[in-house]
């Protein structure tokens, strides 16, 4: 299926106005945040490009808090608030 650009930006919008209210108290809303981090790259790389993101299978072990908030560059604001 594919999505309208117009469809994606409204995506993005919904994303990001999730990301802005999300008040991060345990470790179950970090990894939500992160996960709407990577689903924001997706989708701004949708509406830049057109094209499709590949999905890419999830393996082994989750990885540690701390390299999962310094990939999606989660603010240090939000940091403070899930220790």
């Amino acid at each position: 299926m594919e999505l309208s650009r117009e469809s994606v930006e409204i995506l993005i919008d919904i994303v990001q106005n999730r990301m802005e209210h999300m008040q991060i108290s345990d470790r179950e809303e970090l990894r939500e945040a992160v996960l709407l981090q990577r689903c924001l790259k997706e989708l701004r790389y949708i509406a830049d490009t057109g094209e499709r993101v590949v999905d890419t299978p999830i393996r082994g072990r989750r990885r540690k808090l701390a390299s999962l908030m310094n990939e999606a560059n989660i603010p240090q604001t939000m940091r403070k608030k899930a220790s």
